[in-house]
């Protein structure tokens, strides 16, 4: 037997190491054999260029690694007993860190973490179960999953959790996603709620935290689960009855129809001719001075002349009217004196901030809400740090607390001068049906005017807090008084009677007009309740009224004596007094038709039909802007073929869900389950059954309106025949009757920029109608009709003609006709009509010639051995890279490397002159700076030192790329090599 070798004794500890020791020498010999077997098979079967590709995914799937273990990291610092406080955006994140002391860790969860799916048209995309109390099947949002996984981690070490997103529907089931994915059984999980980003504010409400109100989360979990079987089951009937990819919802296609209705008014309109009359009339004041006053008739021979009347309908009739005055006799009959005062505005809701941002700044409702959002998160301001500046934006009541009553007040009193305060705090009451669930839009004090916050504000936030701040100080500011006179004036006339009527009014007071004017409120015609009146002030980037306001106004006494906009200053005469008539003024007039709803118009009919609630104000008119639905001209809506088209089927077939009251009344029952009244699953069982079915029958029984005639004078351009209306997502346009024998299309006249004026253009390469579409960068094109079988573009002039020239060459490689052909930067360029078959191109210079670049074959590059080819640059022909954007390699022309230009000569001289005179600077910087601490010597060592290793690390990847393309040329060789034999 041979002998055994002795075993020398070794402690568990050191057996251990050295276990481990080898499992990890030997794991990492098996990975490296496995990944050398791998890239020997990946470039055997895919080539050099696919085993790139794998090895770059395999390096970004270790940075994911290596970012995860990042994250874990961070999570395993953050201590235990430590409190964590989740909420949903960093910016907000960052302001509430200033607030709360080291006990607490700060994250943001970046808005929703879970929905109902994202994606799929069967029933597991719908996420609802219907037959098991219309469960909802909640998902991860993709890109969310780190997300989470990084709250699981710091929810597992702390000691409690607290969640704060938004204070509103929304936010509350935000925080039960969170409480849900979060999986903590064994610590407590508040719910905290404030009104303002302020520390007295998030302190307090640390202090008081509560449970998740389930009753909020059911009302928003009611509305996603309504909206999504309403939008489920109606998008695929679009799809079949008008055009694939549509979509309808139960409140962005009643916001649609209103715009349509609109549409519909202004298209059956009919105008009215009518005629006004007024009078210069002259008489002498109660100092015997002549003064003069226009006046207008508003009554002939007991009857009124106005729109309607017979007097006042022609030129004729009013020619009559004329005829008796002209001779008249006429006397101040009766002098109205009286006091007037209008008062100041209540503080901002959603609605309202929306309308006045749209009417001063032309701000759309998600460009307002976005800077608002801004606002309230915080803003860094100096030493300070983040600080909220306003309120929470999306509320419907007028509600302010009482401590910024009192504030406000006392900066009045401070500021402005006595009588500009109101004797007692305004109270404004809030409308029918709001929810008063948080206070109106304010700034959280008003001792950050706009002045102190200007330099650290950007110009668009500064202009809307400005706004904010002014008609919040304004809300506690005494009336604005005028003093108004009436001059009613008596015509005798030998055809009878007639009454004119002269208005004048001048303010005495401004009151809160000096910080919100009428130039912020609009005119006297919105006061009377005119839809959408343009505001009397312009804005043209300087400041407006009431931009103007704020600490500007501190100090100055009250205006006297200013006139209104609208109405004239009449003089000081005495009733009974004898008028001399100057001159008879007829003009003739129009009845007009209803104005197109603005982005504030519509918010405004929104507000007032009860249809949404303000957070979801904005998110509608997005919508239904994206659909194509309506269009935006002139800052007025116009409802689009398309959106007329789905408004009318939906109308025909489903009008309990088009009808106002339906969607005002639903609003209604998830306002009722938000206060507990009711449960979300009776409501969504009272409503599904109904609608599923009148779904079903209108699917099989509904006409389509895919191939309706068009009534129009058009005709398809290549058979003469008629054409018909059809429908994509992108609007309506004409196609021939006679499809699909004939496939001529036209534009829809009235669809489109410029689409009345655009001439047809005939395809050069088929001779089919070219139709504009609109590219991916934004660039009107024609393209051809018969595309995919022909692929002919031209570009648009703003004039709306072709403007490419058409230039006669044939290409090199292929042998068929060049086209010439516009970038996406704007350059002209030809290319070769059957691109992407053949990619031959050729540069054109500025008068449109071609320019023939040289070949040049054989040059490879040497970063990533792709093949070098010819481009034209600013300065000239260049070698480049094929393998651009990947690889930016490029290199002067062989035979140019050392050759230069004059100019560029002149150029190297004046850049090596410029390099002297900076190394001269450093140096003389430096013996300046003799006594540099030894800190930042090592650190730039250091830095070196990475430097230089990323300089190594690159040459090797360099160096294994041309190793690589070594071999591989090697082995090439070997194949092509004849094969020998044993016996040789």
């Amino acid at each position: 037997m041979t002998p055994k070798t002795p075993i020398t004794p070794v402690a568990d500890e050191e057996v251990e190491k050295t276990t481990a020791e080898k499992a990890v020498v030997k794991k990492s010999a098996a990975k490296k054999t496995a990944a050398k077997k791998a890239a020997k098979k990946a470039t055997k079967k895919v080539g050099v260029k696919k085993a790139a590709t794998k090895a770059v995914k395999k390096t970004l799937k270790k940075v994911g690694a290596k970012k995860a273990a990042t994250a874990g990291t961070s999570a395993a610092k953050f201590g235990s007993g430590k409190k964590l406080l989740i909420v949903e955006s960093p910016a907000k994140a960052r302001t509430l860190s200033k607030f709360l002391g080291s006990d607490f860790l700060i994250r943001a969860s970046v808005g929703h973490v879970r929905d109902l799916p994202q994606k799929g048209n069967s029933r597991k995309g719908l996420g609802i179960d219907i037959e098991n109390g219309f469960q909802p099947d909640y998902q991860i949002i993709p890109g969310k999953e780190k997300t989470v996984q990084e709250l699981r981690a710091y929810a597992a070490k702390a000691s409690e959790i607290f969640l704060a997103p938004d204070p509103d529907r929304e936010g509350e089931s935000i925080a039960w996603h969170l409480a849900e994915l979060l999986e903590v059984r064994d610590k407590p999980v508040h719910r905290v709620t404030y009104g303002a980003i302020t520390k007295k504010a998030v302190q307090e409400a640390i202090a008081k935290p509560r449970d998740i109100d389930m009753d909020l989360v059911n009302a928003q979990q009611g509305r996603r689960v309504l909206d999504r079987l309403v939008g489920f089951e109606l998008s695929p009937f679009l799809w079949k009855k008008v055009a694939m990819r549509l979509s309808a919802g139960r409140v962005q296609s009643v916001a649609v129809r209103l715009v349509v209705e609109r549409e519909q008014q202004i298209r059956a309109f009919v105008a009215e001719e009518y005629w006004k009359l007024s009078a210069l009339l002259e008489g002498r004041d109660v100092d015997n001075k002549k003064v003069s006053f226009s006046a207008e008739l508003v009554q002939w021979r007991d009857e009124r002349f106005a729109l309607g009347r017979k007097a006042a309908s022609s030129e004729e009739e009013v020619q009559k009217v004329l005829a008796g005055l002209e001779n008249a006799t006429y006397t101040l009959e009766e002098v109205q004196k009286k006091d007037t005062r209008r008062k100041a505005p209540a503080p901002f809701i959603t609605s309202t901030l929306q309308q006045s941002a749209s009417n001063l700044f032309s701000f759309g409702p998600s460009r307002t809400m976005g800077l608002a959002q801004k606002l309230y998160e915080g803003v860094e301001i100096g030493s300070d740090g983040p600080v909220g500046l306003i309120t929470y934006m999306r509320t419907d009541s007028t509600r302010i607390e009482p401590e910024a009553i009192a504030e406000v007040r006392g900066y009045i009193e401070t500021y402005f001068p006595k009588p500009y305060l109101e004797p007692k705090a305004r109270v404004f009451g809030s409308q029918a049906g709001a929810q008063d669930a948080h206070e109106a839009i304010r700034p959280t004090s008003v001792a950050l005017t706009p002045d102190l916050v200007r330099p650290y504000l950007e110009r668009e936030s500064h202009r809307l807090y400005t706004m904010i701040w002014n008609r919040f100080v304004a809300s506690q500011m005494s009336d604005a008084r005028y003093a108004l006179t009436v001059f009613r004036i008596q015509a005798e006339t030998e055809a009878g009677p007639g009454i004119l009527e002269s208005r004048g009014r001048i303010m005495i007071f401004d009151g809160f007009t000096r910080l919100w004017g009428e130039s912020s409120t609009g005119s006297r015609k919105a006061e009377k309740g005119k839809e959408e009146a343009k505001a009397a002030g312009t804005v043209d980037g300087a400041k407006t009224r009431g931009e103007a306001g704020g600490a500007k106004a501190e100090g100055k006494a009250g205006s006297e004596g200013k006139t209104g906009t609208e109405e004239q200053l009449l003089p000081d005469i005495e009733a009974g007094s004898l008028l001399e008539k100057k001159e008879l003024r007829p003009s003739q007039h129009f009845t007009k038709p209803p104005n197109r709803y603005t982005e504030a118009g519509l918010v405004k009919a929104l507000e007032k039909e009860g249809i949404g609630r303000p957070s979801t104000y904005a998110p509608i008119i997005k919508t239904i802007r994206e659909r194509g639905y309506v269009a935006l001209e002139q800052r007025a809506f116009k409802a689009t073929e398309l959106g007329i088209a789905v408004t009318e089927v939906l109308k025909k077939n489903f009008p309990e869900i088009m009808d106002l009251r339906f969607t005002a009344g639903m609003e209604q029952d998830l306002d009722k389950i938000e206060q507990g009244q009711i449960n979300w699953v009776k409501v969504m069982e009272g409503f599904y059954g109904k609608f599923h079915e009148k779904v079903v029958y209108a699917s099989e029984h509904a006409e389509a309106l895919k191939g309706r005639p068009y009534d129009g004078p058009e005709r398809c351009p290549l058979c003469k025949s008629g054409m018909v209306v059809r429908y994509s997502r992108n609007g309506a346009f004409l196609s021939c009757s006679c499809y699909p024998e004939c496939k001529g299309l036209r534009p829809m006249p009235g669809e489109g920029d410029n689409a009345d004026e655009q001439e047809p253009v005939e395809c050069p390469s088929c001779s089919r109608l070219m139709i504009v579409k609109t590219s991916r960068f934004g660039q009107k094109f024609f393209a051809c009709s018969g595309y995919p079988e022909c692929k002919t573009t031209k570009s648009v002039a703003q004039s709306g003609e072709a403007d490419l020239p058409e230039i006669d060459h044939n290409c090199e490689d292929c042998g068929k006709p060049m086209v010439v052909k516009l970038s996406r930067f704007g350059k002209k360029f030809l290319a070769c009509s059957t691109y992407p078959n053949c990619k031959n191109t050729h540069p054109l210079d500025a008068e449109g010639n071609i320019v023939f670049l040289p070949k040049v074959e054989g040059e490879i590059c040497e970063k990533c051995g792709s093949a070098m080819a010819v481009k034209m640059g600013r300065r000239g022909p260049f070698l480049a890279c094929t393998g651009y954007p990947k690889c930016r390699n490029a290199k002067p022309l062989p035979g140019e490397e050392g050759a230069a230009s004059p100019a560029s000569a002149k150029k190297a001289v004046g850049k090596a002159a410029a390099k002297k005179k900076a190394a001269a600077t450093k140096k003389k910087t430096a013996a300046k700076k003799t006594a540099a601490p030894k800190k930042k010597t090592t650190a730039a060592k250091k830095t070196a030192v990475t430097k230089t290793k990323t300089a190594a690390v690159k040459t090797k990847t360099v160096a294994e790329k041309k190793t690589v393309a070594k071999k591989k040329t090697a082995a090439k060789k070997t194949k092509a090599a004849p094969k020998k034999t044993k016996e040789e």
